[in-house]
């Protein structure tokens, strides 16, 4: 579960950085393509978000794994329906030079069944497979210069017959200028 679990945060991590962007008339459109190659393609657009304090949190809205043992599912229920927040301070240099092996962190074994970013919005889906295992994941939502709203769905097994499917919203705000107290 740890695994699948990392890969799908880390994923959504990945998706909500690449919605950090400015809402301007560029676009970028891939069809199966790897998370690298996009994030080159969302580089090279010029899509940037506004240098500063970001606040964002994230809730899964729904979370269901059959065959689950007991102490795990009461677990897991505790997390549902709960926000976690964090902040960050993404520099100036970190906005006009974006890193594609940021956006690729945990996603080396995925790649974009399509990926949509353009006039404010953003629709994706990804497919990432481990070992025996694949997920697929959905992110749809709206993005500008100082924020992003993102729906993120996630279905497949987190290891051979135990499917699972997550649900989870993130959203995230420019709040001002970076104060030192971002989480790191």
């Amino acid at each position: 579960m740890t695994s699948f679990r990392a890969a799908t945060l880390a994923t959504a991590a990945a998706l909500a950085a690449l919605s950090l962007a400015a809402c301007k008339k560029e676009a970028v459109v891939a069809k199966d393509e790897s998370v690298e190659s996009v994030a080159k393609k969302v580089q090279a657009a010029n899509l940037k978000p506004t240098p500063g304090r970001w606040e964002a949190s994230m809730k899964f809205e729904k979370m269901d794994i059959p065959n689950m043992p007991p102490q795990a599912k009461e677990a897991m229920n505790k997390q549902m329906n709960v926000t976690q927040t964090f902040a960050s301070c993404l520099t100036p240099e970190e906005a006009n030079q974006p890193n594609g092996s940021f956006f690729q962190k945990g996603a080396e074994n995925c790649k974009y069944e399509h990926f949509v970013m353009a006039d404010g919005k953003i629709d994706a889906a990804m497919v990432c497979k481990e070992r025996n295992t694949q997920m697929k994941m959905t992110m749809a939502g709206n993005y500008s210069e100082t924020q992003y709203d993102m729906h993120v769905t996630s279905q497949g097994d987190m290891q051979p017959g135990m499917p699972m499917s997550v649900e989870m919203t993130i959203t995230a705000r420019r709040t001002g200028e970076c104060n030192g107290s971002e989480d790191k």
